[in-house]
């Protein structure tokens, strides 16, 4: 809704975000925003989403960032282990997904084999979405990434603070567009595992790659597939699979009172689409059976070789 602002009300929403992030600006002591916000938000003036997509679905491979950020002295990023584990449970849960998404029209879903280092600067430990923006193109361009056919997901690390993605406010994720689309996704905790009993990352990785594939230019043209079944508008709902990726169930219910191997963030029917939140109907259901089905993981493109 900001970067919608941003290019459509400038007087409310500046062209360049500030570090603090686009809360401070919505959400400041400036009297006068809540009816700026009223007029700028009314209806007629913020495009509708509606159950059917008004342009493409996703179609490629998602290529999985390996963060560190130097903040200071110190160097933070999700340890190896854990970030194997997160593109193992994408891996898995990109069959699910995309099945889930065909709902909305065609896409193809890969997870890519082998992350890409993302070495940054993060002197004073807080970064906004538009710095993560600026790291999206700058690994697309150094790794000659295809623009038509890659996604990027960057796992943030504890300790330094994306201002557009609060934990502290409740905001774990979100997908976006620079030069390619990616997901943002806060990893709240270490010893990551598939059923991820926790809620460290599985929830909003699952929900942020999902919306990622249903709306790649993350512009409001395309339904929000999961806000409907939560956590936006309710209690999340979950959709449960074995570890070969059989649906099990899907319910509020969390954990559920049987084993499972992985979850979803369940993916709302089209026809609720709008709704917030969806009725529970909507969102407790197996995939499709005429889905497409699950797409090989692809390795991620080589790095070029630097000249001297």
């Amino acid at each position: 809704m900001a970067r919608h602002l941003q290019r459509t009300r400038p007087d409310i929403v500046p062209p360049v975000e500030p570090l603090e992030g686009f809360a401070s600006v919505l959400e400041g002591t400036d009297p006068s925003m809540k009816f700026l916000l009223r007029d700028a938000l009314a209806p007629g003036k913020v495009p509708a989403a509606g159950s059917a997509p008004a342009s493409p679905l996703f179609a490629g491979s998602l290529v999985f960032a390996h963060l560190t950020i130097t903040a200071g002295s110190k160097q933070f990023a999700v340890a190896p282990a854990d970030l194997e584990v997160a593109m193992k449970f994408a891996g898995q849960a990109a069959g699910p997904i995309s099945t889930y998404a065909s709902q909305y029209g065609p896409n193809a879903l890969a997870i890519a084999a082998r992350p890409i280092p993302l070495p940054v600067s993060v002197p004073k430990g807080v970064f906004n979405d538009s710095v993560v923006q600026g790291w999206v193109d700058q690994l697309v361009q150094a790794n000659a990434l295809p623009a038509t056919s890659t996604g990027l997901v960057v796992l943030s690390p504890r300790g330094p603070l994306n201002t557009d993605a609060d934990p502290g406010r409740g905001v774990i994720g979100y997908h976006g567009r620079a030069a390619v689309p990616y997901a943002f996704v806060n990893v709240l905790g270490p010893a990551l595992t598939l059923p991820d009993p926790e809620d460290l990352f599985a929830l909003a990785l699952s929900h942020e790659i999902a919306e990622l594939t249903v709306d790649p230019d993350a512009n409001l043209a395309n339904p929000e597939v999961c806000d409907p079944c939560g956590p936006n508008c309710q209690t999340p709902i979950r959709a449960y699979f074995d570890a070969t990726g059989a649906f099990l169930g899907a319910s509020a219910q969390f954990p559920p009172p049987y084993e499972y191997g992985f979850f979803v963030n369940a993916i709302v029917q089209p026809a609720s689409s709008a709704q917030c939140p969806a009725p529970a109907t909507a969102c407790e259901y197996p995939p499709p059976k005429d889905g497409p089905a699950p797409v090989p993981a692809a390795d991620a493109p080589a790095r070029p070789k630097r000249r001297a």
